[in-house]
């Protein structure tokens, strides 16, 4: 009978712990940058806090990056459907 696998070894536990770890440094920079800074935008202009400002960039760059991401993935799922049809096109035509 084996064994059951400790818990801090598993997948879950670990992502878990790192999430907390992001979530407690995100917490921080947000108490520690209260000053209010002012924003501009083209012609728009604000002023906000700088955690605000911060977290707003990261989740924006954040959201680039995922959005990057999939149309990569997408691009590379078309060229590969391209390249089975083709060589499904080159054996049937022998």
């Amino acid at each position: 009978m084996t064994q059951p696998t400790p818990l801090w070894q598993t997948r879950k536990f670990r992502i878990g712990l790192l999430a907390t770890i992001v979530a407690v440094l995100a917490l921080v920079l947000i108490l520690q940058n209260f000053d209010t800074t002012e924003v501009q935008f083209f012609f728009w202009r604000a002023e906000a806090p700088l955690a605000g400002v911060i977290v707003t960039s990261m989740l924006v760059g954040a959201g680039l990056q995922v959005l990057v991401r999939m149309l990569l993935q997408r691009r590379k799922r078309a060229r590969q459907t391209a390249r089975g049809s083709m060589e499904q096109g080159d054996h049937t035509t022998g």
